[in-house]
């Protein structure tokens, strides 16, 4: 689908406020609102909105992010199908996808402690593990969603706040149907949200204020499918050397202002830090990790990358719906 510079804008409106009105939007890209409903739909079809959702600040609900990546040793069609769909059966998948490069899969997902990701593990391995011959696992502590400015123009917006680990909060099954149904679709409308959990629609937007203000509800994003913007998506795994908060500042405020820089996770593991880029070709990639390793080559040690292939963006807490 070829998109026009209305396009691109309301796609960067989707980025900074996926549950934002159409009147809102129709207002700020001088369109009606029929007509941003009707180019959104179209940009949905199409398979370039890939998802609307909420970003949810999921430690708060006391679940941790995690990375496991695999290497296989056969890696045909039937087994890609079969991994893909691994994805999307499992209830806590947030993003999977199958890549080329280091590692062939890799699946981020959420869990309340390691004897779930150990179960998980088994549970991969026990349908995979002929094939798989390497496995690791990494744990988040902070992530960030980022403008898609490198495809979509205009100027730098700020990341989203940060998804920390913090302290758990219970909620009752009421708010974690909202906040689940509003994952699963930040657009979804209050009266159907409230059709779905039998209340009032001016209860559910009381509840959705509230789980706002209590930091549960971080803001309302989108996730787009980068080949369809014409563009390769590239995952750059950094282990960093005589690190210090000094210099891990540096390194972060440097990937946030970077125009390629659409998502960073910190972690726990093999690899410190995950910088997701968009690129053209593998030519204005290795300008970006010329220019990092330029720059901050004294604490960069290890690295490598790997390519999304196709990837699963899920509702990772839709066990509550």
């Amino acid at each position: 689908m070829e998109i026009d510079k209305k396009d691109k804008e309301l796609l960067t409106l989707l980025y900074l406020n996926s549950r934002m009105s159409f009147t809102q939007m129709g207002k700020k890209l001088k369109l009606s609102s029929s007509t941003v409903e009707r180019r959104l739909r179209k940009l949905e079809e199409a398979g370039i909105v890939v998802l609307l959702f909420a970003d949810i600040n999921l430690a708060k609900l006391g679940f941790r992010a995690y990375r496991l990546y695999f290497k296989f040793d056969v890696m045909d069609v039937k087994t890609e199908k079969a991994i893909l769909r691994f994805f999307e059966n499992y209830p806590r998948t947030l993003w999977g996808v199958v890549c080329q490069g280091e590692y062939d899969v890799l699946l981020r997902f959420v869990a309340r402690d390691e004897i779930e990701v150990e179960e998980l593990v088994n549970k991969i391995t026990e349908r995979f593990g002929k094939k798989i011959i390497e496995k690791t696992v990494a744990t988040t502590t902070y992530q960030t969603y980022l403008s898609w400015n490198r495809a979509l123009g205009g100027g730098r917006h700020p990341e989203f706040p940060l998804e920390r680990i913090t302290k758990i909060e219970e909620l009752n099954n009421i708010d974690l149907k909202i906040l689940s149904a509003l994952y699963n679709n930040a657009r979804e409308s209050t009266i159907n949200i409230a059709n779905m959990i039998n209340l009032t629609p001016d209860t559910v937007q009381y509840r959705i204020k509230k789980l706002t203000e209590k930091g549960y509800i971080l803001g309302y994003t989108a996730w787009y499918d980068a080949r369809k913007l014409g563009f390769e998506y590239y995952k750059v795994l950094i282990g960093f050397r005589s690190m210090t908060r000094e210099k891990e500042k540096k390194f972060l405020d440097y990937c946030l202002e970077h125009d390629n820089v659409i998502f960073l996770n910190k972690t726990i593991g093999s690899w410190d830090i995950e910088v997701d880029v968009i690129v053209e070709d593998t030519v204005e990639l290795h300008k970006f990790v010329r220019e990092i390793k330029t720059k901050f080559g004294h604490i960069i040690g290890k690295h490598t990358y790997i390519s999304a292939i196709e990837e699963r963006m899920l509702n990772p807490i839709r066990e509550y719906l």
